[in-house]
């Protein structure tokens, strides 16, 4: 995104259609968040990552709807602005997005997040529902730098039709 200016980057991901989207689900239904927590947990597990989340991109910022390994502001917020989000790369990308090292990589190395957090490496697979909008991302991040395989990626992409199957049974329109 370091070749988007900030109304550019807010104008792609709100673009009208893929809001509607995101609207037509129940974010908000208390059953969802232990759904979306489980499936978080079992990544980070399998994938041996400290945290694992389930997020939505809207125009300017992350929602996260489930997470294992979140603490802090993040956690207390249930998110982050777009522009610090990993996930939103993989939004706008449309496809899995990986990061080894970030303090190694020019996009990354001045995120404030990422320098907060100490957080090092990401792998993500966007969340895409029927229609093909890419919604949001099912991610791991770590705090040491590695490299991600296609298994992993593999695995993420599992776990994020899981997700969606989840929304599925949460969609109101």
């Amino acid at each position: 995104m370091a070749t988007l200016s900030l109304p550019e980057l807010f104008a792609r991901l709100g673009s009208p259609q893929r809001i509607r989207r995101i609207a037509s689900y129940d974010l908000f239904d208390p059953g969802l968040r232990p759904l979306l927590d489980a499936i978080a947990a079992r990544n980070a597990e399998r994938l041996h990552a400290p945290v694992s989340m389930v997020s939505v991109i809207l125009d300017s910022s992350q929602f996260i709807l489930g997470s294992h390994g979140v603490t802090g502001w993040v956690a207390e917020a249930q998110g982050t602005p777009a522009e610090w989000s990993l996930c939103t790369h993989t939004v706008l990308g449309g496809r899995p997005y990986c990061v080894s090292d970030n303090t190694q990589d020019p996009l990354h190395a001045d995120n404030p997040l990422l320098a907060m957090s100490g957080l090092r490496s990401y792998a993500g697979v966007p969340l895409r529902d029927d229609s093909g909008q890419s919604l949001g991302s099912l991610c791991v991040v770590d705090v040491v730098p590695r490299d991600f395989t296609d298994e992993d990626l593999e695995f993420l992409q599992q776990g994020a039709d899981d997700v969606m199957r989840v929304l599925a049974d949460h969609r109101t329109g």
